[in-house]
């Protein structure tokens, strides 16, 4: 082949196919970190089981339409659990977002808060976050997962504008404060249509972090958020989150965030085992003090 015919490859329609052909791939490579037939098992158990809350599949503004490594097509939809507030007024909304190879009404921290904060005045959101395959566990695909959580947040919070309300929180655990770290770092300084912020404050629960940069080091995404932020752990938590507990808070400082809490419960594990009530108080205080500050006011 000689040089200009070699040249013709990369030349116009043929550009064009290469360019189209290398953003398939990609998209691609993201579906194969994402276990979709595990969040449809999850959806197929708990959709008819739901007594507190109304199971709902929430579409996406980005669909994901590439195979999974399973054969099976992501869908333009996820499940989530919403339970309204139950009292006469409301306060505001929660988006809760679960851990590693969990699902939206798992028993440990998720539930409890699922349906005991509507009674407090918190309705909540609880949405089916992308799951890592088990055997896919290295930096890339936890790293393309994370990201991909983005418009499931961004659909939940647009659920929930439209219902009305105008406070949002997230309440985040484990795995899952890494992805609204991530978003959280990202959307900083976005405002809603009516002025307020996209997310007024969060929890995060369990925090790990890992390697250098984000979105797997918790405390460098912390640097960048200025909104109100409980960090929750336990004397018996994960070794990731106890070691990386002192970083997060320095984190914290930097910027200086001043609505930055970090507080260790002493006696719980990764999962607040046996603390529910305590974690449902602790968390509605939180949520009920920073809905009534200057900076969300």
């Amino acid at each position: 082949m000689n040089i200009s015919a070699f040249n013709h490859l990369f030349t116009g329609q043929n550009k064009l196919n290469c360019l189209f052909s290398c953003l398939m791939l990609l998209i691609s490579i993201e579906a194969y970190a994402m276990n979709t037939a595990s969040e449809q098992r999850w959806a197929e158990q708990l959709r008819d089981n739901i007594v507190i809350g109304e199971a709902l599949e929430l579409p996406l503004s980005a669909p994901q339409t590439a195979p999974d490594s399973s054969g099976t097509k992501n869908s333009n939809t996820f499940f989530s659990i919403y339970t309204p507030h139950t009292t006469a007024k409301s306060r505001g909304a929660v988006v809760l977002m679960h851990g590693t190879g969990a699902h939206p009404d798992w028993n440990d921290i998720i539930h409890p808060l699922r349906v005991e904060l509507p009674d407090k005045g918190w309705a909540t959101l609880s949405i089916q976050l992308p799951l890592v395959f088990p055997d896919k566990k290295d930096v890339q695909s936890r790293t393309q997962v994370i990201e991909s959580s983005v418009p499931r947040i961004d659909a939940a919070i647009n659920f929930l504008r439209a219902k009305g309300y105008d406070y949002i929180s997230i309440v985040a655990h484990s795995f899952g404060t890494l992805m609204s770290l991530n978003y959280l770092q990202h959307k900083v300084d976005n405002v809603a249509p009516k002025g307020t912020l996209v997310i007024n404050s969060a929890v995060i629960i369990g925090t790990p972090s890992s390697g250098t940069s984000a979105p797997l080091n918790s405390p460098v995404m912390i640097e960048k958020i200025k909104i109100p932020l409980l960090d929750l752990y336990g004397s018996k938590d994960l070794d990731s989150v106890m070691r990386s507990a002192k970083a997060r808070k320095t984190a914290a400082r930097k910027i200086p965030n001043k609505q930055f809490r970090q507080v260790q419960t002493i006696g719980a594990d990764h999962f607040y085992r046996g603390l529910d009530e305590e974690l449902v108080v602790y968390i509605t205080n939180w949520l009920n003090k920073t809905h009534s500050s200057p900076i969300n006011q």
